[in-house]
């Protein structure tokens, strides 16, 4: 994982309060919602990336927009 670092957030006490009746593992919550955000935002680029790249190409062949998908979501996975 790396070294960690502290990122702090200010809620409510009555937020903070409602989690912890909860039993709600708020740091936990955070990393994981913090991942999955990252996750989103770079395939969002990715699939940007890729759109441009066919409005500039010319016709590509039958299923060559699904493959670079494909690869981009493997390189994704991979750099985890």
């Amino acid at each position: 994982m790396g070294r960690l670092v502290t990122v702090s957030a200010k809620v409510s006490e009555e937020l903070k309060r409602r989690a912890d009746e909860l039993g709600i593992n708020i740091s936990a919550l955070v990393r994981r919602a913090l991942e999955e955000e990252i996750k989103r935002v770079e395939l969002q680029r990715v699939l940007e990336t890729l759109r441009e790249e066919v409005r500039n190409s010319p016709e590509l062949p039958e299923g060559t927009i699904v493959r670079m998908i494909r690869e981009a979501r493997e390189g994704l996975r991979l750099a985890r």
